[in-house]
């Protein structure tokens, strides 16, 4: 009877430890694909990227969609996305509103309080906050990893990045939200060959005055 518990225990033992085993297998894998989308992003003076941004909430009927751009070079970015512009020259972030003529301007340090992502950081967010597990789709032609925030508080429950494991090319990436939201941004045009004008990333304050624009500092 002894003799039976001890190997029941032993059972016990090592399946616990090759289930801990094979989930830090599917952590390392994962977060190694990760690792390659950036090191080959890295590599690039610029990036721009077109982009189809879907907000879908069943349970409310809710469904829109709009397509996007950005152009991303260093730390510097310009997103172009609901009609408006937002800029990031590296220290300052500039929110260009047409419809209601007016200009944000956002220090980086009150940017980066509020948590949220530069668009600059679309290929290392991952590198912090995040717990990182291998998806359910895993094949030659496409990977699914999924990001868990460590943040207990954090808004939502999870990101699924979608992945060319060939070409080491985020296709898309899906954030879920807890209150039944879910954002897919699915990139539709990769462009990392042509030369990126760098006055896309220049706020010309006097010229925006000159049209009308309210500033809000």
């Amino acid at each position: 009877m002894k003799l039976n518990l001890f190997f029941g225990a032993l059972g016990a033992f090592f399946v616990l430890n090759l289930s801990n085993l094979n989930a830090q297998s599917s952590s390392i894998k994962a977060e190694a694909l990760l690792d390659s989308v950036y090191s080959k992003m890295s590599r690039y003076d610029h990036v721009a990227l077109e982009f189809e941004y879907v907000l879908e909430n069943k349970e409310a009927d809710i469904r829109q969609s709009t397509p996007g751009k950005v152009y991303i070079s260093g730390s510097k970015y310009r997103l172009e996305l609901f009609g408006s512009t937002q800029l990031f020259d590296g220290s300052t972030t500039y929110s260009i509103i047409p419809e209601n003529q007016e200009v944000v301007i956002t220090p980086a340090s009150r940017t980066d309080e509020s948590g949220q992502i530069n668009p600059s950081e679309l290929f290392s967010f991952y590198k912090e906050g995040y717990r990182i597990e291998e998806g359910v789709e895993w094949s030659v032609n496409q990977a699914e990893v999924v990001l868990y925030p460590i943040d207990s508080e954090a808004e939502i429950e999870k990101v699924i990045a979608k992945i060319d494991p060939l070409n080491y090319r985020i296709n898309a990436l899906v954030q879920f939200g807890f209150n039944q939201t879910q954002t897919t941004i699915t990139v539709t045009q990769y462009d990392t060959d042509s030369s990126v004008d760098q006055g896309l990333f220049v706020f010309d304050k006097a010229a925006y005055e000159s049209q009308g624009f309210y500033i809000i500092e």
